[in-house]
């Protein structure tokens, strides 16, 4: 009888640290996941900022949190910062995030609402419905929703989604796919949006 082991590749860390190669520090994390002892790791902050790859020197796991002390063998600066930075928030912050984001018509919505699913086209051409992660909102909105009269932001709890969610890759990262009628109780939030005066959205993430 086999037994699972889960892994984490990346440590994020909340401690502001002042960070040197090859030198040591402490961690301690929530969580049962561990590191692999013998594989280096990447070190960002709680905003994904890529820090520096790093070796697990030491680790403790005790009932749901993790301690031990890391080894700095690489740190990322200026423009390869950001490339890394920016490959962590495509692959890992709208799968982390409890909530997706679903853009809509105030008229779709309604109809949606009074039925208590939404269902769209895709469902029959590409067998799912479109969402997004925070980060692509913009892209997405300017890029498929500028017709859109009344547009607004559905923001979605994925725990109470009732058809399966899956995150697959497309233009610009991994997206939210709907495989189902979307069950509008998960709605728990709606933000209207605008365009502005270069007729371009520029959504305001901190109302999400």
């Amino acid at each position: 009888m086999g037994f699972k082991i889960e892994v984490n590749s990346i440590l994020r860390t909340e401690e502001n640290y002042e960070l040197e190669v090859g030198k040591t520090y402490p961690f301690k994390k929530s969580g049962s996941r561990i590191f692999f002892d013998d594989i280096p790791v990447w070190l960002t902050d709680k905003n994904w900022l890529a820090l520096a790859e790093i070796s697990i020197v030491s680790q403790t796991r005790e009932n749901d949190t993790l301690t031990g002390e890391f080894r700095v063998d690489y740190l990322y600066q200026d423009e390869e910062q950001q490339a890394v930075t920016n490959m962590f928030i495509r692959m890992y912050d709208g799968v982390l995030d409890p909530y997706i984001y679903v853009v809509s018509s105030h008229a779709e919505y309604d109809t949606s609402m009074a039925s208590g699913v939404l269902v769209r086209d895709s469902l029959e051409t590409d067998g799912f419905i479109h969402a997004s992660p925070k980060s692509q909102l913009d892209r997405v909105a300017n890029k498929f929703y500028k017709d859109v009269e009344q547009a607004q932001i559905l923001v979605v709890e994925k725990a109470k989604l009732t058809p399966e969610l899956k995150w697959e890759p497309a233009t610009g990262g991994l997206y939210p796919h709907i495989y189902g009628p979307m069950n509008m109780d998960a709605v728990v939030k709606i933000v209207p949006i605008a365009e502005n005066e270069s007729n371009e959205y520029a959504i305001d993430l901190s109302l999400l």
